[in-house]
């Protein structure tokens, strides 16, 4: 099992807390709703095997939404602020892919564009979160 020092849990503990973890987690629900209409409640296995483009968009958007909120929790255990840094780029690398992913469904034939513009909308949302997260990160 992974120690970590009191101040590294302390941050941990005060991260589950913040509000970029918990939009993160708002995405992700919101992407596996959405994904399970747009799939008629297909299983995220099928949807990766499917033969319909919307489907493995739908699941896709799932896998990557699903690595948010653990990675926002992994900075907060990185030890050097290089790891951080990383771990950071690999969120937001995910932010970037549903974006894509969210125009791939547009284009793919999904009627239910409000849905695709509130997730849009959250996504925004959390990308400026985790800017501002960021600056609070370097001052410390």
């Amino acid at each position: 099992m992974l120690k970590l020092n009191k101040m590294s849990q302390a941050f941990l503990n005060n991260t589950y807390q913040m509000p970029v973890y918990r939009k993160a987690l708002e995405i992700f629900k919101l992407s596996r709703a959405m994904a399970v209409h747009f799939t008629q409640d297909k299983h995220v296995l099928e949807m990766g095997f499917s033969a319909c483009p919307k489907d493995r968009y739908a699941g896709d958007l799932v896998t990557e939404s699903l690595q948010l909120a653990p990675g926002i929790a992994s900075v907060a255990t990185a030890k050097s602020s290089g790891s951080r840094l990383e771990r950071i780029r690999n969120i937001r690398k995910a932010s970037k892919s549903l974006k894509l992913l969210c125009k791939n469904l547009e284009f793919s034939g999904a009627k239910e564009s409000e849905f695709l513009s509130l997730l849009k909308k959250e996504i925004h949302v959390f990308d400026k979160m985790i800017a501002d997260w960021i600056q609070q990160i370097r001052k410390v």
